[in-house]
């Protein structure tokens, strides 16, 4: 077999930027900087309603793109093809997941745009008439989207530093810093707009990797033949029914891709604010629409990447061979390896990667400021008295700080090895209560605020438990074969393959539990949450009397509900202020 060799330097380091990859580069960040700037000037006077919605005017277009750039990061853009390099491309079945924007559009969509409300949070406290569960909801979804924020931003930084000698503190600086100030200064439309840019590099940056690496060796048939052999593709890499400890299956992919899905496009922040944002609900059920075949174009080209580097490197695994560290890793080494003979080609795949963490921490920033402003500071009599100018000054303000936070806790993660491993967890964990709760208030009318508050909370340290126990007993995927039978001759100090990790069936009940596929951690979640949500509102006395009014449940359930002009004729048919039953009475 014909040895590989890689495109190293002299002291066995990767070849670095050259001025062409620079400038590409730099353009991206030099765009999204100039379209927050352009939005600042143009909306200067604005008030918080131009801000933080765009003044209700966006059309379906860009929104549909920014929806998918926001829910697509960099984690996805380096980690996927990763998954299908070191596992197999079942993972790309995911792409089920937006089959829920059709019931999104229909079931949640209308309900939250015809409400014209900045929070989707103040819906809660509308609803039960309670503002610590509308607090509680909200500071559970900040902590949730700062956590992922500062993996969205370690992560790829760390990716990055490993393979392209780009320092980590630098990427980290980068990311955070041009997408809080883009969006602190141009607030919800030039997020959108540099969604939209970002995107298209993301497209592009994959592409490239595509076409150039199928090329080289051979084609995208002798790409799928060489996965086949290698139990990368094929009818049987996964199986097909539902299996708790099975880490992939058909049945828990779907199924988690389906709920998670719903979690991040029914009633979390980031989507209903951009639903909100719209010019007609139309436009916003055309937003959802557009959005499905984005994502099925990103999946499917991120899932083949994955194979086109396994093709590359199938005689010397740059893992297994030592040049990097960790299977993330494979896409950048890959870059500079095969792709840095191509003027500007490392600086497009760079600016893929930060386009990524851009976009979704922009998006995460944006919907922080909104939430913290609209659920906690907004009816505070100091808030109250400011102009509408001055209060999107200070929601700006708290944009910027959000950003500075998630630079904090990205540089924390190089000392705390836990954390990018909790945050994942507590990302997971937090989704499917969050959404319990709004399933609970919009078709469970009996449902009270204790019972949402109690499942919220043991919704969310369910999965968390499993998911830190998982950590802490070391369990991680089984890696598929790779061959070092090709690798250069100099490559001399290959480390040994290391030993098998622990399994899930190695393990006994009740620490077997911890084994659960992460599939099924937003499933656990909101299944925990609905459940003691249920018995709690029931065993505290449902509604204890109060009513509950029709138009704050979903239409399909408002027929349990008596309506709200017969209630108001009945109750002042029979009050002591009636005039007629004064007179019956005075005649006794």
């Amino acid at each position: 077999m014909e040895r590989h060799e890689f495109n190293l330097t002299e002291d066995g380091k990767l070849q670095g930027f050259q001025w062409t990859d620079y400038a590409m580069f730099g353009g991206m960040l030099t765009a999204s900087l100039a379209i927050g700037v352009y939005y600042a000037f143009k909306n200067k006077h604005k008030a918080n309603d131009e801000f933080l919605l765009g003044g209700r005017s966006m059309s379906c277009g860009p929104v549909s793109l920014s929806l998918v750039a926001s829910y697509v990061s960099a984690i996805m853009v380096v980690g996927g093809p990763a998954e299908s390099y070191y596992h197999n491309v079942g993972w790309w079945v995911s792409v089920s997941g937006p089959l829920s924007l059709p019931i999104v559009a229909v079931v949640f969509m209308p309900f939250f745009y015809n409400l014209r409300i900045t929070s989707v949070y103040q819906y809660l406290e509308m609803r039960y008439e309670s503002k610590w569960v509308r607090r509680l909801a909200s500071g559970f979804f900040v902590l949730q989207t700062l956590l992922y924020e500062a993996v969205a931003i370690y992560a790829p930084a760390l990716s990055l530093a490993a393979t392209t000698n780009f320092p980590v503190w630098a990427s980290i600086l980068i990311v955070a810093v041009i997408a809080s100030v883009y969006t602190a200064i141009g607030g919800m439309k030039a997020v959108v707009w540099t969604d939209v840019m970002q995107l298209v590099i993301i497209l592009g940056g994959l592409v490239a990797i595509v076409v150039k690496g199928s090329i080289d060796v051979g084609g995208f048939n002798t790409v799928w033949q060489i996965a086949l052999q290698h139990n990368r593709t094929g009818s049987d890499i996964i199986k097909i029914g539902f299996d708790l400890y099975e880490r992939h299956t058909v049945a828990n992919i779907v199924t988690g891709a389906i709920l998670s899905s719903l979690c991040t496009f029914a009633c979390s922040q980031t989507a209903v604010q951009r639903y909100s944002s719209m010019k007609s609900l139309t436009h916003a059920h055309l937003s959802l629409l557009l959005a499905m075949p984005c994502y099925f174009v990103l999946y499917s080209l991120a899932a083949f990447a994955g194979l086109v580097l396994f093709a590359t490197y199938e005689g010397c695994d740059p893992l297994a061979a030592g040049l990097i560290t960790k299977k993330d890793q494979i896409l950048p080494f890959f870059v500079m390896d095969r792709l840095s003979t191509i003027p500007g080609l490392p600086g497009l795949f760079v600016a893929c990667i930060f386009s990524g963490a851009l976009s979704t921490i922009s998006s995460a920033v944006s919907s922080q400021a909104a939430v913290t402003w609209e659920d906690w500071l907004s009816d505070q009599p100091c808030c109250v008295a400011l102009s509408p100018t001055q209060q999107a000054f200070y929601t700006k303000l708290i944009a910027l700080c959000y950003g500075t936070l998630a630079v904090g806790l990205a540089f924390s993660a190089g000392n705390l090895g836990g954390l990018i491993q909790m945050a994942h967890a507590f990302v997971g964990s937090v989704s499917g209560p969050l959404l319990s709760v709004f399933v609970m208030a919009l078709f469970m009318p009996f449902s009270n605020p204790m019972g949402c508050g109690v499942g919220l909370v043991l919704g969310t340290c369910a999965p968390l438990v499993i998911n830190i126990g998982a950590s802490g007993l070391g369990l991680s995927p089984q890696l598929l074969p790779t061959s070092t039978d090709s690798c250069p001759t100099h490559l001399t100090d290959i480390p040994p393959p290391p030993p098998p990790p622990l399994s899930v069936h190695d393990l006994e009940y009740p620490e077997k539990l911890l084994g659960l596929s992460y599939k099924h951690t937003v499933t656990l979640g909101f299944t925990v949450a609905i459940t003691f949500g249920v018995l709690v509102s029931l065993i505290t006395g449902r509604t204890r009397g109060r009513r509950v009014k029709r138009s704050l449940v979903h239409p399909w359930v408002r027929w349990t509900l008596p309506d709200d002009d017969e209630l108001n004729v009945r109750t002042t048919k029979y009050s002591h202020n009636n005039p007629a039953m004064t007179t019956d009475s005075s005649s006794l």
